[in-house]
């Protein structure tokens, strides 16, 4: 994350709403009290929808009179926890893919919430050509993991090729119902059937399962993969002639 700073070490994040871990509430008050201008404090990624699994936290702070970057970075340097912090002015621009991130997956520990709005607002609509550039990237993600050597590299490469396939999946709901809103779970709710049910798999499956747990079938990995993608290519298919 551009202007991110690496903090501490590793943590864990909030399981459900209105229940935050004693650690993020010091966190958050350990942040106000080195500003007293912060206006929100979200939590992001998978810190916010995967708690249980999540090597770090991602955090969006909002201040109307920002300070040096070392004051927040020495504010939270004793706290037993990793975080990957942006700190910001009501305002100032957010990037595409941040402002993705933050609607998709977000818990706010402090604040209003506006800044949540001009997430949304910096976030345009995907369209359907959009969704086919991430199957693109699934491709060039798997063969780059195929070609690759060090086990650990390979691991990641297929993993981040089975997450840009639900990529794909999730920016073509979002184009059918015309919508910023990129949370899986409300855009589920909101496609009819049987897509719901099938974006409902990409979830569990390509998301979940193989791409943040990385448990995929690494024996067949290549047949597996050319298995999901032509299913997300049908369903970026038959979601566009529905539209």
């Amino acid at each position: 994350m551009k202007g991110s700073v690496r903090l501490g070490v590793r943590g864990r994040s909030v399981s459900r709403r209105g229940a935050i871990p004693a650690r993020l509430r010091s966190l958050c008050r350990a942040l106000r009290q080195a500003d007293a201008n912060i206006r929100d404090i979200i939590l992001f990624g998978s810190g916010a929808f995967a708690p249980g699994l999540a090597l770090d936290l991602d955090l969006l702070v909002t201040t109307t009179a920002k300070k040096d970057e070392s004051v927040y970075r020495d504010a939270v340097a004793d706290l037993p926890v990793t975080v990957d912090m942006l700190v910001r002015t009501p305002g100032e621009p957010l990037s595409g893919p941040i402002a993705l991130a933050v609607c998709a997956t977000r818990y706010l520990l402090y604040g209003n919430g506006e800044t949540l709005k001009e997430a949304a607002q910096a976030m345009p609509i995907p369209t359907y050509e959009d969704a086919r550039e991430y199957l693109t990237l699934a491709d060039r993600d798997l063969r780059a993991g195929q070609e690759e050597q060090t086990a650990s590299l390979r691991h990641k490469c297929c993993r981040r090729a089975f997450d840009s396939l639900f990529h794909a999946a999730r920016h073509a709901a979002m184009t059918f119902l015309a919508t910023q809103e990129s949370r899986w779970g409300e855009l589920r709710r909101a496609l009819p059937a049987p897509f719901a049910e099938r974006f409902r798999l990409f979830i569990n499956t390509l998301h979940v399962q193989y791409s943040y747990e990385g448990n995929y079938p690494s024996d067949r990995v290549g047949e597996e993969f050319r298995r999901w993608r032509t299913e997300v290519a049908q369903f970026i298919a038959d979601l566009e002639a529905k539209s």
